[in-house]
């Protein structure tokens, strides 16, 4: 079956995606560019609204211990990468995607008990789809980005899914705040998705699976907790 079959089955029938996928084309490099062409879009069309001095102000304030001298210079750099804000973010976020995809794959590799064990390359591309509501993030992004009114656009709103925005965690506590942020409602769809791929590749319980979905999950959890 074709590209945008799979694509249609991984949002509505993972099942079936992930079972015919097992031993068939996996559509990698496909699903992998049409991640980076979701998050591309998700910060070109954020970055032409958002007004650039508020950005810059915002980064200012994350530095606020430096002299007025170097806070003066290192305005005037990142007014100049204002421009290029779009490309900086994708780009930094394409390698974000990548990284976590990478840990991911070797660790669901490691936990594949199964006596058919399959390659990195093959956890690698299960992987990637675990990733696709990323599509449904990006395209829900847009549409409230062109639709709400001007006068009551908020910069945050690329945050729409994140804790901290659905709970409305104000940023004066900065330890929930920050763990808020990280955390996004879409990832309980990666986890199920994950979930399902899992107990299909590998032959386990559905129970098993979830665990091994859900396990770097609260690993990352606990790891922003004891860094904030």
């Amino acid at each position: 079956m074709g590209l945008l079959n799979s694509l249609f089955d991984v949002f509505v029938s993972p099942a079936s995606l992930f079972g015919r996928i097992k031993y068939g084309e996996r559509w990698g490099g496909w699903v992998f560019a049409i991640l980076t062409l979701a998050i591309f879009t998700l910060y070109f069309s954020f970055y032409s609204v958002i007004d650039s001095e508020w950005l810059v102000q915002r980064q200012l304030a994350e530095i606020q211990d430096l002299p007025t001298s170097q806070r003066e210079e290192i305005a005037r750099i990142f007014r100049n990468l204002a421009g290029y804000a779009g490309w900086i973010a994708t780009l930094f976020s394409v390698m974000l995607m990548l990284l976590a995809v990478a840990v991911l794959s070797f660790y669901y590799m490691y936990m594949d008990q199964s006596t058919e064990k399959k390659s990195y390359e093959q956890w690698f591309t299960f992987t990637l789809w675990t990733q696709t509501p990323v599509l449904v993030s990006t395209l829900i992004f847009v549409v409230m980005l062109f639709t709400v009114p001007e006068q009551d656009f908020r910069p945050d709103l690329i945050n729409y899914s994140s804790l901290s925005h659905i709970l409305n965690i104000s940023n004066e506590n900065e330890v929930l705040y920050s763990l808020g942020s990280s955390l996004n409602l879409f990832y309980v769809w990666n986890i199920f998705l994950a979930t399902v791929g899992i107990k299909i590749w590998t032959d386990t319980s559905f129970t098993k699976a979830a665990f091994i979905a859900l396990t770097p999950y609260v690993v990352y959890v606990v790891a922003q907790i004891l860094m904030a």
